[in-house]
């Protein structure tokens, strides 16, 4: 596991600015998470690497049993003070917790990692209860780009290189396609025609703006073939134990 992994403050107040869970790129990520969720059939959710607690608090919102971990020290909303710790590392939450858990999601974590392998393995092995990852990464090396470097990243994925990535941590892939696919092109052209993209994230745009585009995320991604590039891969795995 990579020694640190967590924001930096500048880097949160950057990634994270007020408004941020409202608009197009979290609430469908959220949507189309919650839908594997559902596929999994999962009973208790854990996020590891929450952040602020966003996807947590769509899920619960939307009646999901779902707690966060967060490696670094984050303030969340007072309503999710009893499900989510922050400056935690997934493996020391209380054991009665971690027997509970049925999916972990891991929702562009382990980009951030040199060997997460290693960290699969790891939770899989202190979840005894667990049955289901459910990963997003960004995707496809050519966005590689100074917003990569600015956070962190060792990587970005192809549907190839996760699946490598998840079966060398005996996990069996059951779910495996790119999204974000409308994003793809604008995001190749900025690279080819400025060479860098910004590393602040913009909370900006009128709500129905960002309710019509996520809907269109959804929509690329439930009917579009699985290998359609896009800037984003998720993958639904199950452990495989014995």
């Amino acid at each position: 596991m990579a020694s640190k992994t967590e924001f930096s403050g500048d880097q949160y107040a950057e990634a994270y600015p007020p408004g941020v869970e409202d608009t197009y790129w979290h609430i469908g990520r959220n949507r189309i998470i919650m839908r594997q969720i559902q596929a999994a059939k999962g009973s208790k959710v854990l996020d590891v690497g929450c952040g602020r607690g966003i996807l947590v608090n769509y899920l619960v919102e939307h009646g999901a049993d779902c707690y966060g971990v967060e490696l670094a020290e984050v303030t969340v909303p007072e309503a999710l003070g009893s499900r989510i710790f922050s400056a935690t590392r997934a493996e020391d939450l209380p054991i009665q917790l971690r027997r509970s858990i049925d999916v972990i999601v891991l929702g562009d974590v382990i980009e951030h990692l040199a060997e997460p392998e290693i960290f699969l393995c790891t939770l899989a092995d202190q979840f005894p209860g667990l049955k289901t990852f459910i990963i997003t990464v960004p995707a496809r090396p050519e966005l590689w780009s100074n917003y990569d470097e600015h956070y962190g990243h060792y990587r970005r994925y192809t549907l190839a290189s996760l699946r490598e990535t998840v079966e060398r941590s005996r996990l069996a892939v059951k779910d495996l396609r790119y999204m974000y696919r409308l994003l793809y092109l604008p995001a190749r052209m900025v690279l080819l025609t400025q060479g860098k993209r910004p590393t602040r994230i913009e909370a900006s745009g009128p709500r129905w703006f960002h309710a019509l585009m996520s809907r269109v995320i959804q929509a690329d991604y439930s009917f579009l073939p699985a290998g359609v590039r896009g800037t984003s891969v998720i993958c639904r795995a199950d452990v495989v134990r014995g």
